[in-house]
């Protein structure tokens, strides 16, 4: 296990596991912001740790899931970091503009989940819920107005469900990443044809 696949892989891990941590414990605001920033550098991590896999396959698909996670996660650590002494971060203009981040981030990251899960190098069943879970989240989002404290809804329980699995697969994926395990890559080796003359 080499430092190139363990520092990014654990990153995801961390990022993933950290996020995870919200639904079994009470976190300060302050505290759940750097959690936000872990949660997007662990995605940003894992999804160039896994690029020259993918480009292996398809280069074009591979820049193509690849770019977006990477440049919403930084425009979502960026805004999140932006939050610090803000009283009220949620509102106005600025709170518009991280409504706006996360509605990319969250189609970013469920595009990369559905190249991942199609190109078949790293594990296909975490890159699918990947893919569902984000855009599960989606729901909650509280400028949409499906759901919210005051007025509780089914959409809420659906975006939190989605919001777990995605960092559930987060995980899964960064530990594809430390280990360098490709379960799904054998599939898509083509099995050279047999010379009939041997």
């Amino acid at each position: 296990m080499t430092a190139r696949r363990l520092l990014p892989g654990a990153l995801g891990v961390l990022g993933g596991v950290v996020f995870l941590a919200a639904f079994v414990i009470e976190i300060p605001t302050e505290w759940n912001r750097w959690r936000i920033v872990l949660w997007d550098a662990g995605g940003i991590a894992v999804a160039v740790a896994t690029f020259g896999r993918h480009a292996a396959v398809s280069r074009p698909l591979a820049l193509a899931a690849t770019i977006p996670v990477v440049l919403a996660g930084a425009g979502g650590i960026l805004w999140t970091l932006l939050t610090f002494g803000r009283v009220s971060p949620f509102s106005g203009d600025f709170g518009l503009a991280g409504f706006w981040i996360g509605i990319g981030a969250a189609l970013a990251t469920a595009w990369f989940g559905l190249v991942a899960a199609w190109l078949g190098v790293v594990w296909r069943p975490a890159a699918a819920l990947l893919a569902a879970g984000s855009l599960m989240g989606i729901a909650g989002m509280d400028r949409l107005g499906l759901t919210s404290p005051a007025n509780p809804t089914i959409f809420g329980p659906i975006a939190l469900t989605g919001l777990a699995l995605a960092a559930l697969a987060w995980v899964a994926l960064g530990i594809g990443v430390m280990t360098g395990r490709e379960p799904g890559r054998a599939a898509m080796v083509p099995v050279p044809a047999r010379d009939p003359s041997v």
